[in-house]
């Protein structure tokens, strides 16, 4: 059987999603995915299911007993409380239900359990912060010196920097290149490293573009958005492919 792989979804508490769409009316919260981190995910052979914004973090918790795999996605800022900032003048739009559901979740995933775990932008942020890390909430005011990370004018596929792997790192085995070319679409950032985690790439500006679990186990996330990619761009694939198969010797283990 292909593994089953949970992709958390974003959460809005707000009515847009519904209103603007003609989906839905005022008064009504929503759980949202982009179809690009299903589709990748289906492509490189993994069951995709979309796990919600639960009413108890517990009922999510109870699925990780069921899946192979688990997808951090990207999103809104996080909350800088739970890295024990208080919140700057440049913090975006936040959703502390996600928040605070979702960093559950990924200690749970993280500390007591052994399934693989890819975390995407947010993604990265979230499990950093999990790991008791913390995140520059906003680079022009807190790193002046770096270039633009957020091209949001940019076609969603389009490289717009590149970043430099660690030779000794999973994902150096994965893309088997020293350097890859990314799109960029993040105005937060990985500041201080969180339990067991260690910086695997890098933009030329020296901010964290990618971070792993110490050891054997597939524990990787990255700062772009591969999955917004792997129309255009084809060669961005292994990353999913190679998390699927992981997920898959997950499932014969267990």
């Amino acid at each position: 059987m292909k593994p089953l792989i949970g992709i958390c979804a974003n959460y809005s508490s707000g009515s847009s999603a519904g209103t603007v769409t003609g989906l839905g009316l005022l008064g009504q919260e929503w759980q949202l995915l982009s179809a690009d981190y299903v589709h990748s995910i289906e492509r490189a052979g993994g069951i995709p299911i979309i796990l919600p914004v639960t009413e108890n973090v517990e009922t999510a918790e109870l699925m990780l007993g069921k899946l192979d795999g688990i997808l951090f996605t990207g999103g809104s800022d996080i909350d800088s409380q739970l890295y024990g900032e208080y919140p700057s003048y440049d913090l975006g739009p936040i959703e502390p239900k996600r928040d605070l559901h979702e960093v559950s979740l990924a200690k749970k995933a993280l500390f007591q359990s052994d399934i693989p775990v890819l975390g995407i932008c947010r993604g990265m942020q979230l499990l950093n912060v999990a790991a008791e890390g913390s995140l520059y909430q906003d680079l022009k005011q807190q790193q002046p010196d770096c270039f633009n990370h957020s091209v949001i004018g940019a076609p969603i596929h389009h490289p717009v920097h590149d970043v430099t792997v660690d030779t000794d790192s999973k994902l150096h085995e994965i893309y088997q290149s020293d350097t890859l070319a990314v799109n960029s679409f993040h105005h937060q950032a990985v500041k201080d490293l969180g339990i067991d985690f260690v910086a695997t790439a890098f933009s030329p500006d020296g901010l964290i573009e990618g971070m792993e679990w110490k050891g054997d186990r597939f524990v990787c996330a990255v700062q772009w958005h591969p999955e917004m990619m792997v129309d255009k761009v084809p060669e961005v694939m292994p990353l999913f492919t190679t998390f699927v198969k992981e997920c898959a010797k997950a499932q014969i283990a267990r």
